[in-house]
């Protein structure tokens, strides 16, 4: 009977002890999934206060089911913003594109071929190439903008490179989380665009950076705590259940 009663005190403990650990991990997962949500309504917020896009789209596009969207009738100046979180499947990645119409253009996550870095194609003209590392499995606030000479690439609210001589040209239906050529989808992204704007002019280097910040911002305290407190309700509630 000593030996049970030992054995039964220290089955409970340990089982309070795995409790324990879940509550924790739970928490921790759905202050996480509150921060990212927070980050992306900051954004939104951020994109429908200032200038004014040209069409918006806030929603999860996955590469291998991509879409054709229209991004606003655009000429001239024309800037293209994404929230991007992908890997490097696949010779050649675009968040988006059209091959045979309106503009001839596609914005590549990753350059052909397997370059590990970002660009933009001129269809059956050029491959342009960045130095810049694309941004692997991590969540990623990037912008094209173009004042219709040159065009400016930024990672996260800072400038990192300049496509001197080639201005955007994208326009009307396009290709997102893939290219599209009037038919099929190709290059399509190894991941999700967790959302996009597009615009009728060049986003300015503090409208890029405003943007990001919006987005990099991290929720109050108190929206965290809310989060691990119900999840910690939840999970206790349960075991209470099952007891």
């Amino acid at each position: 009977m000593e030996e049970l009663a030992r054995y039964t005190t220290t089955y409970g403990k340990v089982n309070s002890s795995i409790l324990s650990l879940s509550i924790r991990a739970s928490a921790i997962s759905l202050a996480a999934a509150a921060s990212a949500n927070a980050t992306l309504a900051d954004w939104e917020d951020a994109v429908n206060a200032g200038a004014q896009p040209a069409s918006v789209l806030f929603a999860t596009i996955n590469g291998t089911a991509p879409m054709v969207f229209n991004v606003g009738e655009l000429s001239g100046p024309r800037s293209f913003e994404f929230i991007v979180n992908a890997g490097d499947g696949g010779m050649s990645s675009a968040l988006m594109g059209n091959q045979f119409a309106n503009g001839g253009q596609g914005l590549k996550f990753e350059q052909w071929q397997d370059s590990g870095l970002m660009g933009i194609t001129n269809f059956t003209v050029i491959d342009l190439t960045a130095e810049t590392a694309t941004p692997l499995f991590a969540e990623t606030h990037v912008v094209f903008t173009s004042d219709n000479v040159d065009t400016n690439l930024y990672i996260n609210g800072t400038k990192v490179f300049t496509f001197f001589n080639y201005p955007l040209l994208a326009f009307g239906d396009q290709g997102i989380a893939a290219a599209y050529n009037g038919s099929v989808f190709f290059d399509a992204l190894d991941g999700d665009i967790l959302g996009f704007a597009s615009y009728d002019l060049a986003l300015s280097d503090a409208e890029v950076a405003a943007h990001s910040a919006a987005f990099a911002a991290v929720p109050e305290p108190s929206t965290l705590g809310i989060a691990a407190v119900a999840g910690m309700g939840l999970l206790a509630r349960r075991r209470r259940q099952r007891i």
